[in-house]
């Protein structure tokens, strides 16, 4: 065997090696894709139902707006109306932005960079959405016992100083376990992507 062929075969077997290093890192990639995806899901799937509870309450609120006779308790439904439109649209939106992260097309230090910008404002609107949840509690509940024609239990004192302070305990403590499950998804999201220097 001659000194040129040797450096052909060489180059060759370095080509081959080079291409299979490039198909490795790809499919590595697109692994890692898939499986971020997977985890956003348990993200995902709870955010999408709540969506359609929070909608067919506003359609709730919609379609009875007309029984509202007080203009405080009207005031109020249009509150709980626009934020149960608007909190599932800005959740589903910032749960789009996390899953739309094209870990493939991207080197993992840009990936952590969009991922950090993407999680922060995910977690704001968790965040938002928990401390309005109980300005949405209070402010639901005058309209709900107009509609329901029992308007007189909200003139009572038990209902405010038991009822309404349960509420807001049980709205804190399931939104913070929430809240918790989603930033432990989010670690594990972020730590998959730090795998991707090593």
């Amino acid at each position: 065997m001659e000194l040129e062929e040797m450096k052909s075969l060489w180059e060759e077997l370095s080509l081959k090696v080079e291409q299979q290093e490039k198909i490795q890192k790809k499919v590595l990639m697109e692994l890692t894709q898939n499986n971020y995806r997977k985890r956003l899901n348990s993200i995902r799937i709870p955010e999408l139902l709540g969506s359609v509870v929070c909608l067919g309450y506003a359609a709730y609120f919609i379609l009875n707006f007309s029984k509202l006779t007080v203009t405080i308790n009207q005031i109020f439904a249009a509150f709980d109306i626009l934020f149960l439109i608007g909190l599932p649209i800005a959740s589903l939106l910032a749960i789009r932005n996390l899953n739309q992260l094209n870990i493939v097309k991207n080197t993992p230090a840009k990936i952590l960079e969009k991922f950090a910008k993407r999680k922060i404002q995910f977690l704001k609107v968790q965040q938002f959405g928990l401390i309005f949840s109980g300005l949405f509690l209070i402010s639901a509940l005058p309209p709900l016992a107009e509609i329901a024609g029992k308007a007189d239990i909200i003139q009572q004192p038990y209902f405010w100083l038991a009822y309404v302070p349960a509420g807001l305990l049980f709205i804190y403590f399931f939104g913070r376990w929430g809240i918790k499950k989603y930033q432990k998804v989010i670690k594990d999201s972020e730590e998959m992507i730090r795998g991707l220097e090593d």
